[in-house]
């Protein structure tokens, strides 16, 4: 009797084998193109969320206000589908409650069900995702701002004048006149800018001045000597500093210098009386040192003690050690919250 003997025991295990693999390809598969779809999808829900919210706190901030902000979920509806490159979105919530807006949005398919279609996923028995993404805006009067108590020209403002590490001068420093760091125009007033900066009046001993964007003027501090009261402050700088961390602030930027107030159509007519500068920006400064003398302090950055040496500065030469990073506008310095006084309103992404 002849027997059937079998060579291969493994023949046969290719099909059962590769349809294995196959719906472990066709998982990968359905992550990679369907989660990137989905990111796509709400990429453009968030777009469209944060206009939305944008548009209504602008709707609500305005006087008188405009129709989006007693209509938010009809406008956060048109905003969203704007934004969504099918056109079609779902806008859940819309709500304004005081100064806030809130909006969620959510996926809707052409058919104007309110979720996504996924296509590989399908394989896998998961048909239809829930997208959703919220935004918050604020709006209302702009608050005052509190910065370091010292004050740029505008023309030190121009990214051109900083290349790298910079010394910055004080007023009436002898660098500060030398061609390389003079600034010197004429402000709007008439008056002639000096280069290097200046202290400011510190009317709260905590070494800060205290700025109002509606009313942009602050005092100017007599004399050129560093206000003990910032003692405090450097030595936060050198602590952070020394354990490699930054320090990066927000210097005033002045465009007009009234050494006294001005009359008629002179821009120092609107200047309290006294010595006063006009700010129109903020410089954010990255710190890298600092030289002050009568009651002041001394710290240097190994980098910025090589720009000492190197322009061979004298211990007369007080200033600031720092790169210039950005230019900051009043409103982008400026929070919400201040008071109306002034009517001026502004509106910000919170979330």
């Amino acid at each position: 009797m002849w027997r059937l003997e079998q060579d291969d025991p493994e023949r046969g295990v290719v099909a059962p084998l590769t349809a294995l693999l196959l719906v472990g390809v066709l998982g990968m598969t359905a992550f990679a193109v369907d989660a990137a779809t989905m990111y796509s999808e709400h990429s453009q829900l968030q777009n469209g969320a944060d206009a939305s919210a944008l548009a209504i706190a602008q709707a609500c901030a305005a006087t008188p206000p405009g129709p989006d902000c007693s209509t938010p979920k009809a406008a956060a509806g048109t905003m969203s589908n704007g934004n969504a490159l099918d056109g079609h979105s779902n806008a859940l919530t819309a709500t304004v409650s005081g100064s806030v807006v809130d909006v969620t949005v959510q996926s809707q398919d052409p058919g104007g069900n309110n979720h996504f279609s996924l296509v590989f996923a399908r394989v896998l028995g998961i048909d239809i995702a829930d997208i959703r993404a919220s935004a918050r805006a604020e709006f209302g009067p702009y608050s005052a701002i509190d910065g370091v108590p010292l004050t740029f020209s505008q023309c030190e403002s121009d990214p051109t004048f900083f290349k790298g590490l910079q010394f910055f001068p004080t007023h009436g420093s002898g660098l500060s006149q030398d061609p390389a760091y003079a600034c010197e125009h004429q402000s709007s007033s008439g008056h002639e800018l000096p280069g290097g900066f200046g202290w400011l009046k510190d009317p709260d001993g905590g070494c800060k001045m205290h700025l109002d964007i509606n009313d942009p003027w602050v005092e100017a501090k007599p004399g050129n000597s560093v206000d003990s009261a910032c003692d405090s402050l450097f030595a936060d700088w050198k602590t952070e500093l020394e354990a490699g961390g930054t320090v990066e602030v927000l210097i005033p930027i002045f465009d007009t210098a009234c050494p006294s107030k001005g009359t008629g159509t002179d821009p120092c007519a609107d200047a309290p009386a006294g010595k006063y500068f006009r700010i129109e920006a903020f410089a954010q400064i990255s710190i890298r040192g600092w030289h002050f003398n009568g009651g002041g302090t001394t710290y240097f950055t190994p980098e910025a003690a090589a720009l000492k040496k190197g322009l061979k500065l004298k211990n007369d030469d007080e200033g600031l050690y720092g790169e210039f990073v950005k230019k900051v506008t009043l409103a982008e310095a400026a929070t919400l919250g201040g008071p109306g006084t002034y009517g001026d309103m502004g509106v910000q992404l919170t979330k």
